[in-house]
């Protein structure tokens, strides 16, 4: 009995199982670094504000503070430190112990998160926006620092983490007469190559579902994925992410505004892109008049709505059209709160909350919220852990593993399987996941291409 399921080595060079054995090997060799990648900067990122709150301590704690000082003395101490800055965002204290957070771009200056005590505002510090600790994380997390490249490669070795998440249940799955030990529990006293295996299918398996669901609720933020998700808004109401898709915003206007304006919301701070729902995030922003109000006029207006509360976001609006926009995302879906208000009077444009979202958004924003680590507070932060260190030990042993039997100067690959048109169920399982995942299904496609041609160069080493 072997810790993969099946009862001997020469079984599993044979048939449709080697055949999948091979591409689950390929696909870890390729997702293996950014599987690493993610799970390492996802577990870091589920305590992003508990790590920054002491890693920038001097900056971000504060005396308590029971009465925070109106947001337009802020904002002009903000100014009288930082002259000719234009203000982005301003985003309320965390806690009465916390700084607000001014986002500002100085001339002739990379953007700024400037950290202001609410009760005195003095100016206590700033950091660069781009490469504060978290959102350096997040944006390795999301596109490796590559801007839209990096995207594309974290969207692909997702894609292909599904592929090897399928596979390797399927060369786990036990048979009959299969054992507890070495099929659910680790043999730990077990001889090396037994040891690193069972280290590895193992805890895989646990981990299964939880990488899904991982891997998915990521995928919605992903450029190409995410975009074509977003898209079958304009489907049907099941799958619309936002009334807007759909219908005109009427809450407190007196003219509707156009839905499907070319102005799109442009946060400041674009790493940071769950600051922005992503029931929101694709919905094109109604349009505004000339900017009038200010800061306070907008503080006001939040008050009256009940959501200036701690962690409410003041996006300032930026350009020709654009509007104030308010998100308020307290670290759960249900709670969730946008509105756009109009610069040239304050009118409400909408007031988009979790109730007016789609099956489908509904679904996304609770997926992208447990991803977080903030649906179920600090029970769902240790989860997330749990699952990013089992998958890097998975990765390691995985790893070990491989080193351990693969021939002295050889990749070790399992060998090709005689005809792919013998293996049905490897052409099923590769055409469902190419269709889910279209970047996959198009470099699957290469690859097997490759794969085909490499066969008719050498067929003297098919099994």
């Amino acid at each position: 009995m072997t810790a993969l399921g099946r009862s001997s080595d020469a079984s599993r060079t044979r048939g449709q199982y080697g055949a999948v054995w091979r591409w689950h090997f390929y696909a870890g060799l390729f997702v293996v670094p950014f599987l690493l990648v993610l799970a390492v900067t996802g577990a870091i990122y589920t305590f992003d504000n508990e790590i920054e709150d002491w890693w920038y301590r001097d900056l971000v704690q504060t005396p308590a503070c029971t009465t925070a000082l109106p947001a337009a003395l802020q904002e002009a101490a903000v100014l009288a430190e930082y002259p000719g800055a234009s203000i982005s965002r301003y985003t309320v204290a965390r806690s009465a112990e916390r700084a607000a957070v001014w986002t500002i771009k100085p001339p002739q200056s990379a953007a700024l998160n400037v950290f202001v005590e609410p009760c005195t505002a003095v100016v206590r510090g700033a950091v660069d926006a781009k490469w504060q600790l978290m959102n350096v994380v997040s944006s390795l997390h999301g596109e490796l620092l590559l801007g839209q490249v990096g995207d594309w490669i974290i969207e692909l070795a997702a894609s292909w983490a599904m592929v090897l998440l399928v596979t390797g249940l399927y060369l786990w799955w036990p048979e009959q007469g299969d054992r507890l030990l070495g099929t659910f529990i680790p043999r730990l006293n077990a001889k090396s190559r037994v040891f690193w295996r069972d280290l590895h299918a193992v805890p895989a398996m646990w981990n299964a579902l939880a990488v899904g669901f991982l891997i998915l609720s990521g995928l919605p933020w992903a450029g190409f994925w995410g975009g074509q998700l977003a898209s079958l808004g304009t489907v049907s109401h099941l799958t619309t992410p936002t009334p807007n898709f759909v219908a005109a915003p009427t809450l407190d206007a007196t003219a509707p505004a156009d839905p499907h304006a070319a102005h799109k919301l442009a946060a400041a701070d674009a790493s940071d892109d769950t600051s922005i729902p992503w029931a929101i995030r694709n919905d094109p922003a109604p349009a505004g008049g000339a900017a009038r109000i200010s800061v306070a006029d907008v503080e006001a207006i939040a008050r009256e709505r009940d959501v200036l509360a701690p962690g409410l976001r003041l996006i300032y609006p930026n350009g020709a059209g654009a509007v104030w926009h308010l998100s308020y995302i307290p670290g759960g879906a249900t709670t969730q709160r946008t509105l756009y208000l109009d610069p040239a009077d304050g009118r409400v444009l909408d007031d988009i909350g979790y109730g007016r979202y789609s099956p489908l958004g509904k679904a996304v924003e609770w997926g992208v919220e447990i991803h977080l680590g903030r649906q179920f507070g600090l029970i769902n932060q240790l989860l997330c852990v749990l699952v990013c260190g089992l998958t890097v030990l998975t990765i390691v042993s995985g790893t070990v593993m491989w080193w351990k039997r693969r021939p002295a100067g050889g990749l070790g690959a399992p060998s090709l399987p005689k005809s792919y048109r013998r293996q049905a169920g490897v052409v099923v399982i590769a055409t469902v996941l190419g269709v889910l995942f279209p970047l996959m299904g198009a470099s699957l496609l290469l690859v097997l291409l490759i794969d085909l041609f490499w066969q008719r160069l050498q067929p003297a080493t098919t099994a």
